[in-house]
């Protein structure tokens, strides 16, 4: 059986990231915003195992959570093998393409 890890590298898609918190303890993972992205996912390492694993459990039928949109795992190279299986999910709150849009001007 593998050991527990102590902490986790979190990937999180959300534009402006996410706040999470658990018994006291506070971390903001970084979103899609980020200066660095892996596969379209801010990352976040260092996470507490405490922290992740309390928040997951919590939200454990959220969209974010069963969709992927917020992940952790063990290690650098897992992160960038999770950001690709992930990467075509989309979040909702992506940028409309305004060539798409059926809108019409406004009529005087």
């Amino acid at each position: 059986m593998a050991a527990k890890p102590e902490k986790y590298v979190v990937g999180c898609k959300l534009p402006a990231g996410l706040t999470i918190s658990h018994e006291g303890q506070i971390v903001t993972l970084a979103g899609a915003n980020d200066s660095l992205l892996i596969n379209g996912f801010g990352i976040t390492r260092d996470v507490p195992a405490g922290l992740w694993e309390g928040f997951e459990k919590t939200f454990a039928d959220q969209l974010l959570i069963k969709n992927g949109l917020v992940f952790a795992v063990n290690d650098d190279k897992s992160a960038k093998d999770a950001s690709e299986e992930r990467q075509d999910q989309k979040t909702g709150l992506e940028q409309l393409d305004p060539n798409k849009q059926q809108t019409q001007p406004d009529k005087d």
